[in-house]
């Protein structure tokens, strides 16, 4: 148990955290996770009360890398490989065609993966894209991978997995792709710097702007963690920066239409997908 961090300090803690982040942290389920880094947090700053160490994380933090350590702490980044891929399939074999069809023959396809945790969402569309995407012969294709914990954008520019992230590849599409390390396996050269990872916070309206516009968003499993007020401004902030017809795809237990009606809502080949 936490020598700093009582019930009435958590509750400060986490409603600054939602006003930074949007994301919610439930007493009964974070209250050990946080106190535990509170703890360690203040002992390394050498500060000996709660009060010192919030006043540091609100007034000093001047470039928010209090606030980053603070979040990646707190946040989850479990994926692995081609999950739930019948939407990267339908990515790979009808919308990308779509859009090259319309878009101007000059302008790249962009697609942004939020949050993209350790990489294996946007690698993911990258191989689906090499191995079944005929219009990567014919159209350039950007994809931008942000996460707001820095940490795991690190590991994911490495591109370095463990068996568990790669176990649902098809063995054919792991053996060209990746190397085989003593502990794991390594993506190949030709397809590093593929993806272009940035550390990002969707809540904030300035680094999002940064980003430019883009043609899919993929955000899978990340509303779920955000109460109703958080997922109606993050799906209009989708809906800004996505280009008129583009396409926004969640994770299979998150519905666009009960968070904003901007979006129109159709099934490509069993799979639910979000048009502007």
């Amino acid at each position: 148990m936490s020598t700093l961090l009582s019930k009435e300090n958590f509750l400060k803690m986490s409603e600054f955290i939602y006003r930074k982040s949007g994301i919610f942290l439930d007493y009964d389920k974070h209250f050990d996770k946080l106190s535990k880094y509170v703890d360690r947090r203040a002992n390394e700053l050498e500060v000996e009360d709660f009060r010192k160490y919030f006043f540091i994380l609100r007034f000093e933090d001047k470039n928010g890398e209090e606030f980053q350590e603070l979040m990646n702490a707190v946040t989850v980044n479990e994926t692995y490989f081609f999950r739930e891929k019948e939407q990267f399939e339908v990515l790979a074999n009808k919308i990308l065609p779509e859009l090259h069809k319309t878009l101007p023959a000059s302008k790249p396809i962009r697609i942004l993966s939020s949050p993209c945790s350790t990489g294996e969402e946007p690698y993911s569309m990258i191989l689906h894209i090499v191995e079944e995407a005929n219009v990567v012969e014919e159209r350039d294709i950007e994809v931008v991978g942000i996460d707001i914990d820095s940490t795991v954008i690190e590991k994911a520019k490495k591109a370095k997995y463990t068996d568990r992230s790669v176990h649902a590849i098809p063995k054919n599409i792991l053996a060209k792709w990746f190397k085989k390390k003593n502990l794991g396996y390594e993506l190949i050269e030709d397809l590093h710097g593929s993806v272009d990872l940035k550390v990002a916070n969707i809540f904030d309206k300035e680094e999002m702007r940064k980003l430019g516009k883009f043609d899919v968003i993929f955000s899978r499993n990340m509303l779920i963690y955000f109460d109703d007020a958080s997922r109606k401004e993050v799906a209009m902030t989708f809906y800004d920066m996505l280009n008129p017809g583009g396409y926004v795809l969640l994770g299979h237990a998150e519905y666009m239409s009960r968070i904003v009606s901007v979006f129109k809502a159709k099934k490509i080949d069993g799979t639910l997908i979000y048009q502007k």
